[in-house]
C-alpha cells in the first residue's frame, strides 16, 4: 500500500487547487489539492508538511484528518489521507509538477472536476 497525503488549504471560502503537469506520470492535466507520497519511515503529519512545502512553497500547520479513501492505480493500492489545515504562510511558487493554481469555491471545484 502506498500512502499519499493531501492538504485542504482554505483562504476564506476558497480552496487551493493545483493543476498537475501535462507530463505527470499519474493524473496529467488534473486539478487536485496539494498532495504527495510518504517517504520511508516518514510520519504522515511530517509528510503533508513536506509535500505542501515542496509543491507550493507554503508552510502549513495541519489540523485534522478529514477523510481517507483507497484506490488502485496501475494495479497498486494507494491510501489517500486528507488533512484540513489550520493556517498557512508564504507565497505560492509552483514546481515543474504543476502548471497552474487557483483558489476555488466548493461549487467551482465541483464544476472543474466534472
Amino acid at each position: 500500500m502506498i500512502d499519499v497525503q493531501k492538504a485542504v488549504i482554505m483562504n476564506r471560502d476558497k480552496y487551493l487547487t493545483l493543476l498537475r503537469s501535462k507530463t505527470a506520470k499519474f493524473f496529467p492535466d488534473h486539478w487536485d489539492f496539494p498532495r504527495g507520497k510518504l517517504e520511508p519511515n516518514e510520519k504522515p503529519i511530517d509528510g503533508i508538511i513536506r509535500e505542501v512545502k515542496e509543491e507550493t512553497n507554503l508552510d502549513i500547520v495541519p489540523d485534522n484528518v478529514v477523510g481517507q479513501y483507497t484506490m488502485e492505480i496501475k494495479g497498486i493500492p494507494h491510501r489517500f489521507t486528507i488533512y484540513s489545515v489550520k493556517s498557512f504562510f508564504g507565497k505560492i511558487m509552483l514546481t515543474h509538477e504543476h502548471q497552474e493554481y487557483k483558489w476555488l469555491t466548493k461549487k467551482e471545484i465541483c464544476v472543474i472536476l466534472k
